[in-house]
């Protein structure tokens, strides 16, 4: 009986992916004019797989970008994580991402530190990651990032969270802050191996001359293999 429940959580997961896909599919190759530049409605989608073993942690993850009211690919990237778990409250975080675009790829190595409180049914968690990007058009850029997560354990089955995060870029013809975003989510736990998260992301992007602000839903399937770690680990996003 339980071979048979897990695997029907399998297929109902499964399912859940490829209704995903076709979706990202259907806009993202129609053509339609420019939004407002002060607003856009935006939408990230993607899977995450990990696992577990002892002081480590490992994850891989496919995302979807859109833009231009949901009618544009702004990118989609895969990206692979290694965590240690340092201790209880720290981790260590290098990971490596490959973006593509319409026009460029964009390959993106990253090193972060992670601060994380653990309480009963509370976690409050600093991330902090500074990250190289380097494209195919020979561009060379920095960047660091910082966010707060607060997640919430309203029941076995969801969880409350709020994210707050900014990203400060040196690049040749720009220094700055280049966006902020904030906004809640919750989490519902399908099964032990199985979390969809929904976010909904308010995001305010520096252009130089203007600052463009943009509504993200957010919409990410998470499979746990196992969970086999010493320490709880921090759960965020890439925002």
């Amino acid at each position: 009986m339980q071979k048979t429940g897990t695997n029907r959580e399998i297929k109902r997961a499964t399912l859940l992916l490829i209704l995903l896909f076709v979706f990202i599919d259907l806009p993202v190759f129609s053509q339609t004019e420019k939004p407002d530049p002060n607003w856009d409605n935006q939408m990230y989608m993607g899977n995450k797989v990990a696992l577990a073993k002892g002081n480590w942690r490992y994850s891989g993850e496919l995302q979807v970008r859109l833009e231009d009211n949901m009618q544009s690919l702004d990118n989609w990237f895969i990206e692979g994580v290694a965590t240690y778990l340092l201790s209880e409250r720290i981790e260590i975080v290098p990971d490596f991402r490959i973006s593509i675009k319409p026009d460029e790829v964009e390959y993106r190595p990253g090193f972060g530190i992670v601060y994380k409180i653990n309480k009963q049914k509370f976690q409050y968690v600093n991330q902090l990651k500074w990250q190289i990007d380097i494209d195919t058009k020979n561009n060379f850029d920095n960047g660091l990032r910082y966010a707060i997560f607060m997640n919430r354990k309203i029941s076995d089955k969801i969880i409350s969270n709020f994210v707050f995060g900014v990203f400060y870029r040196w690049r040749d013809n720009f220094n700055g802050f280049e966006f902020v975003r904030f906004g809640p989510g919750v989490g519902y736990v399908i099964d032990t191996q199985h979390t969809i998260n929904f976010n909904y992301l308010i995001s305010a992007k520096n252009y130089s001359n203007y600052w463009g602000w943009a509504g993200i839903p957010v919409i990410q399937l998470v499979i746990n293999i196992n969970k086999d770690y010493k320490y709880f680990p921090a759960k965020y996003l890439s925002f």
